[in-house]
């Protein structure tokens, strides 16, 4: 663990999966918090981001992968599957920004998975857990397997786990809770999300943590 690192005032952050509702949240928040950010995005000519650097990588791509974190200082990764079939992607992409940020020296790593990694979790309803071991177990077990491979590696990492995530602008007004959701929440704005991820980039409260986000 690269247990030496203080990233404080600006630094340069490489958000993947920006062109994302989420991802593109977390680049103008810390855009905003005046870090020198870069975007990462398969097709930069597709990206409608203003203020940042944009570069192309593909996250099952390691060697372009390797490129975008040479010199950054942390990753956030908020890549997400279209749909209800992950395809390996969260998986994936763990293994190859593992080792990228590793042979690199990059030693910051926010990624963002979901609440309903935990399958068990008590204050999940009824049909969510239903929901969770059926519908959406392809997504939440190859969420778990990209957090078992960052949980492995050197990093200093945060595995951020949002509620169901809707949007709507920054309400300051969200609990967090490490490994289980907040009694009762069931949702967070993006914005929230993106806020509490960059205000973790700079207070690294959450180190090796999982923090769970819900209003």
């Amino acid at each position: 663990m690269f247990v030496e690192t203080e990233l404080v005032g600006m630094s340069k952050v490489i958000v993947f999966g920006a062109g994302g509702g989420t991802g593109l949240r977390v680049v103008e928040e810390a855009r905003l918090a005046g870090h020198d950010v870069t975007a990462a995005v398969r097709d930069p000519a597709k990206a409608t981001l203003d203020g940042v650097r944009v570069v192309a990588a593909d996250i099952r791509d390691a060697a372009s992968v390797q490129a975008a974190v040479d010199g950054q200082d942390a990753v956030v990764s908020a890549v997400g599957a279209s749909g209800r079939r992950a395809l390996g992607l969260y998986s994936d992409s763990a293994r190859t920004l593992v080792a990228a940020m590793e042979s690199a020296g990059v030693p910051r790593l926010i990624a963002i998975t979901s609440a309903g990694v935990r399958h068990d979790d008590p204050s999940f309803p009824l049909w969510y857990r239903l929901a969770a071991a059926t519908l959406m177990r392809d997504q939440y077990g190859d969420m778990r397997q990209l957090e078992e491979t960052v949980r492995s590696s050197t990093l200093d990492w945060t595995l951020v786990r949002p509620t169901r995530l809707i949007d709507g602008e920054a309400t300051d007004d969200y609990r967090v809770q490490d490994a289980g959701t907040p009694n009762g929440g069931s949702e967070i704005t993006r914005a929230d999300l993106a806020r509490f991820i960059v205000g973790e980039l700079g207070k690294r409260e959450w180190i090796n943590k999982t923090p769970t986000l819900a209003r």
